[in-house]
């Protein structure tokens, strides 16, 4: 299993624990809930350490005004010849509310015209009910998948909003 996964499942037991505390565990009624979620909760603490690719990259861009990347980030991928680091993009409200109809038509025709299961990642997503481990759960995939089915998404309704 990738160490993504294996995290997010963590994260996913966390929260069950969370949910239902205090049980004493089935092989050791001696232990409880407490004990396991102290546990995984110290396991998935961030590392202090900052991965060498985060470090340069937050020197790269310390004053790029539309990106941030998350002070805790300890998750890097290789990817070919480079690496992708997670980050933030900031998006203007002031611009977004300067839409029309019309593009606010394209977008909806863009959403519409998506796959089913990557629109209802995507409105899952803007919901902001659901966590991406939460939306792989309930879906049967993995947080990478969640993220892909985003990035394609997002990808998709820009080319559709270029386009007209």
């Amino acid at each position: 299993m990738p160490d993504l996964d294996a995290r997010a499942l963590l994260v996913e037991a966390l929260d069950f624990l969370n949910d239902h505390p205090c049980f004493s565990l089935r092989r050791d009624r001696s232990r409880t809930s407490y004990q396991l979620a102290a546990r995984i909760d110290a396991f998935l603490a961030p590392d202090k350490t900052v991965l060498p690719i985060v470090a340069a990259a937050r020197v790269r861009w310390p004053n790029a005004h539309i990106l941030r990347i998350d002070p805790d980030e300890q998750t890097v991928q290789r990817d070919g010849d480079g690496y992708w680091v997670r980050a933030w993009v900031h998006v203007d409200a002031a611009g977004l509310a300067d839409v029309g109809a019309a593009p606010n038509n394209r977008y909806a025709h863009a959403v519409s015209a998506l796959p089913e299961i990557t629109r209802q990642i995507l409105l899952a997503d803007f919901l902001g009910d659901e966590d991406f481990t939460a939306i792989a759960a309930r879906l049967g995939i993995t947080t990478q998948e969640v993220e892909q089915h985003i990035a394609d998404a997002l990808a998709a309704i820009a080319q559709s909003l270029d386009r007209a």
